[in-house]
C-alpha cells in the first residue's frame, strides 16, 4: 500500500461522492495531478470540511492502492497568510477557476511537474493580490505550455530564422510559429499579428492594449488546439 505524508498540494476540483464523501482532484508538488477520496468530509461534523477548499495551500497525506487513494490527514500550509484561502473577488475568482480547469484538462495524472506546482501557486497569489488579470493569465498560459513541452516561438521567423521585426506583420502557424505575412500564400495560419505584440509576449511585457488583445487571440487559438476544440466551462463564468 502506498502512503504519502504531508505533501504540499492545492485542490483543483471536487465533486460529491455518496452521502458525505467527495472526490478531489489535486495538484501536488511531488506527485503531480491525482484524484483522492476524502471520506466523510462533506459532513457537518467533519474537521476537514472547512480546509478542503480550492485555492487553499494544503498539506495532504493519503494512502491506498489503485487510482483513488484515501485522504488520511489535512493541514494548512503555514507559509501563506497562515494557510488561509486567498481572497479572490471580482474577475479574479472566475480567472482562478479558469486556471484550475486548464490544469485539469492539460495535465496527465501522475506526471510530476514541480515547476507547474510553483507556477500555479504564483498565479493564484497574483490574482489574490489584485494584479491586472489579463497579463497574469496570458503569461501563465505561455509558461504552462512551456512547462508541458509546447513552448512557443515568439521571437524569430519560423521560415528564415531571422529575428522578428516589431514594425512587421506576421502570420502565426500552429506548431511552427510566425512567418512574414508578406510571404503567405495560404490561409492555414491561426491569426495575424504584429511583431511588436509577439515580442512583447516573448519578453513578458504585455503593457499595451493591443499587445494584450493580440496575445489573447493567439493563446486562445493555441489552447483550443491542445484542448482538441472542447470548450472550457469556466469561460462561461466571465459572462
Amino acid at each position: 500500500m502506498m502512503r504519502v505524508q504531508q505533501q504540499p498540494a492545492y485542490i483543483l476540483h471536487h465533486r460529491p461522492f455518496r452521502d458525505s464523501s467527495q472526490i478531489i482532484d489535486v495538484l501536488s508538488r511531488d506527485h503531480g495531478r491525482l484524484s483522492l477520496m476524502s471520506r466523510g468530509s462533506r459532513s457537518a461534523r467533519s474537521h476537514n470540511r472547512a480546509s478542503l477548499q480550492v485555492f487553499t495551500p494544503l498539506l495532504l497525506s493519503w494512502a491506498g492502492r489503485g487510482e483513488l487513494p484515501t485522504v488520511t490527514s489535512v493541514d494548512l500550509q503555514q507559509n501563506n497568510d497562515n494557510g488561509r484561502p486567498l481572497r479572490l473577488t471580482g474577475k479574479a475568482l472566475p480567472s482562478a477557476f479558469y486556471v484550475n480547469e486548464l490544469l485539469v484538462r492539460l495535465l496527465h495524472k501522475h506526471d510530476v511537474h514541480e515547476g507547474i506546482y510553483h507556477l500555479y501557486a504564483s498565479v493564484i497569489g497574483l490574482l489574490g493580490q489584485g494584479e491586472a488579470i489579463e497579463p497574469v493569465l496570458r503569461l501563465f498560459e505561455k509558461q504552462l505550455l512551456e512547462a508541458l513541452g509546447f513552448g512557443l516561438n515568439l521571437n524569430s521567423n519560423a521560415d528564415t530564422g531571422e529575428p522578428l521585426q516589431a514594425d512587421e506583420e506576421y502570420a502565426y502557424y500552429l506548431e511552427h510559429g510566425p512567418v512574414s505575412f508578406a510571404t503567405v500564400t495560404d490561409e492555414l495560419f491561426i491569426t495575424r499579428l504584429s511583431g511588436e505584440s509577439l515580442l512583447s509576449l516573448h519578453h513578458n511585457q504585455l503593457q499595451t492594449e493591443q499587445s494584450l488583445k493580440d496575445a489573447k487571440r493567439l493563446m486562445r487559438s493555441i489552447l483550443n488546439y491542445y484542448l482538441q476544440g472542447k470548450p472550457l466551462r469556466s469561460r462561461e463564468l466571465f459572462r
